[in-house]
């Protein structure tokens, strides 16, 4: 041992301390030591930047590869019975707690471990956690992953933080992986999103349409005995069925017996418009009223005709005005311009 090097020899394991360099090695590969309490830190700021879900993710991630960084240093050194028998004073030696594998077998592909005052351990505890972390057990399914070339993945069967003895881990064959735990958080991250954009469009369009049924098709009444109802936009059977709600709601509190549909505002006046029209003329007949079509268009004109619907007995005018002025007419009255 030299002035610049200190070497401690703990069963097989050799820790050396290269004072000159500021380095040290376990094993003779660099290693780092840190106070459960940096660690403790660490992880708090990976869960409180990331949420718990994605941390999880992040945790098992990390512990699967450092796990099976593990198992590639030791393969090819022992065989797998040395290094499974090894691994209780490796982990021991290291600070990780006791280390017991409680069963395996390489033909079922399953090992049981069982770990006893884990940093993992420590530290969940002191962080008063209820329940057993997965940095350490997916660092097992990596070390075995490794050492059985299978892919392998845990489940926590027990935790020294609900009262038992010890954490006990059971690692078997498994399709699970980090990198398909990742995918599919980053799928379910993106569903959250869409969900969300989703439900905020709804929102919106609701709010839009609330919208539109306050503001389109209201229903004026002109004079005595006669409505007018402008039609604004293009029409879908959801405002069609508005429409009618409305114009034979307003229709009979008035007691009118002219409505009258000012189509200016349509711009789009195709075969389904032209039925969901006839269909509200039609219901207004039924309560005893006159229906007149108004603001008619050349093109609304040529459309009409060549539509398969049957518009006959139906008054159009050209302009409000005529229409307004027919309707007048038909109840008696005159307009009469003033000397």
């Amino acid at each position: 041992m030299s002035d610049s090097k200190v070497r401690v020899q703990v069963n097989t394991n050799e820790f050396i301390w290269d004072k000159n360099e500021g380095l040290f090695t376990f094993d003779g590969a660099p290693a780092l030591l840190f106070w459960d309490s940096a660690i403790e830190l660490f992880l708090k700021t990976i869960e409180e930047v990331s949420g718990s879900d994605v941390s999880t993710t992040v945790f098992e991630a990390t512990g699967f590869r450092m796990g099976h960084l593990v198992s590639t240093y030791y393969t090819g050194r022992f065989d797998i019975e040395e290094i499974i028998e090894q691994y209780k004073d490796i982990y021991r030696n290291a600070g990780w707690g006791n280390v017991k594998i409680a069963y395996y077998s390489l033909e079922e592909k399953k090992v049981i471990v069982q770990l006893k005052n884990s940093w993992e351990h420590r530290i969940f505890k002191l962080m008063d956690k209820d329940q057993a972390g997965v940095l350490l057990p997916s660092h097992w399914a990596g070390v075995f992953s490794g050492l059985f070339q299978e892919n392998m993945w845990y489940k926590i069967n027990q935790s020294q933080l609900t009262g038992h003895d010890y954490d006990e881990i059971e690692i078997y064959a498994s399709s699970t992986t980090p990198s398909k735990n990742i995918h599919n958080l980053t799928r379910q991250k993106e569903q959250e999103h869409i969900n969300a954009l989703e439900a905020k469009v709804e929102q919106r369009t609701e709010e839009l349409s609330a919208l539109v049924r306050d503001l389109s098709s209201p229903v004026i009444p002109v004079l005595k005995d006669i409505l007018v109802i402008p039609l604004v936009g293009k029409f879908n059977e959801e405002r069609f069925e508005e429409l009618m709600q409305k114009a034979l709601y307003e229709f009979s509190g008035h007691h009118a017996k002219y409505m009258l549909f000012d189509l200016t505002g349509i711009n789009h006046f195709d075969e389904f418009t032209i039925q969901g029209l006839q269909k509200t003329i039609q219901a207004i007949s039924l309560i005893g009223g006159n229906s007149i079509l108004v603001g008619v268009s050349p093109s609304l004109s040529m459309a009409i005709t060549n539509s398969n619907v049957d518009m006959s007995g139906i008054t159009f005018f050209s302009t409000l005005q005529h229409g307004v002025q027919f309707a007048l007419e038909q109840n008696g009255f005159d307009i009469i311009e003033r000397k």
